[in-house]
């Protein structure tokens, strides 16, 4: 009985489950769409729910906008965690596993598109700081898997490890971007020379002082 108890308990409430009908209507919309032709009466709609409910969980587009962004940042964050706690032979390949994860994440998630738009920016920017967040909870990632890298010696110990976190990061970041915006030249070949040169920026050679 109590084993049955711990299932029921566990499963996702009534309001659990119309809040992620609306987050995943509204993540559709604003990709297929945009933010801006994208109203709040669509998304009901789209989520069958009635704009009273809708509005009852967010107060208006923008908050709704905020926490798609939230959730697909917290989703990105877990995927590369994931690729940075497999046993790899070296930090290298633990970063070479990190930044296809997150290029590949970024081609998945059509909302990103949308979300790169002006008027998608402005909101956030007027509704909060998720991206922010989001960079923070990358270069947190990037830290502890270079700081691993340290101390088993195949990562420069001479360099500062917050910064070397936030280069690497800005990195992932920025060809992320470049992924969102369909740049067809980033194929294997480029990818593999845009690796080859961030680690031979922090990878211990063997025999270093480092």
């Amino acid at each position: 009985m109590h084993q049955g108890s711990s299932r029921i308990r566990s499963m996702p409430s009534t309001r659990d489950r119309k809040r992620k009908a609306i987050l995943d209507a509204a993540e559709a919309l604003f990709g297929s769409q945009g933010y801006q032709k994208t109203a709040m009466h669509d998304v009901a709609v789209a989520a069958n729910v009635s704009r009273p409910l809708l509005y009852r969980h967010f107060r208006d587009k923008a908050g709704l906008l905020n926490a798609v962004v939230e959730r697909v940042l917290r989703e990105w964050n877990e995927v590369l965690a994931a690729e940075a706690a497999r046993a790899t032979p070296s930090t290298g390949h633990t970063v070479r596993l990190v930044l296809m994860a997150s290029l590949e994440f970024a081609r998945s998630r059509q909302v990103l598109h949308g979300l790169l738009a002006r008027d998608a920016k402005q909101a956030l920017s007027d509704s909060g700081d998720a991206i922010a967040r989001g960079s923070d909870m990358l270069r947190a990632l990037m830290r502890d898997v270079l700081a691993a890298g340290i101390r088993r010696g195949d990562v420069r110990s001479d360099l500062d490890l917050d910064d070397l976190a936030h280069v690497v990061s800005e990195v992932f970041l920025a060809y992320a971007d470049h992924v969102i915006q369909g740049d067809e030249q980033l194929g294997e070949r480029r990818v593999k020379a845009i690796l080859e040169t961030l680690l031979h920026g922090f990878v211990a050679k063997p025999g270093s002082s480092h």
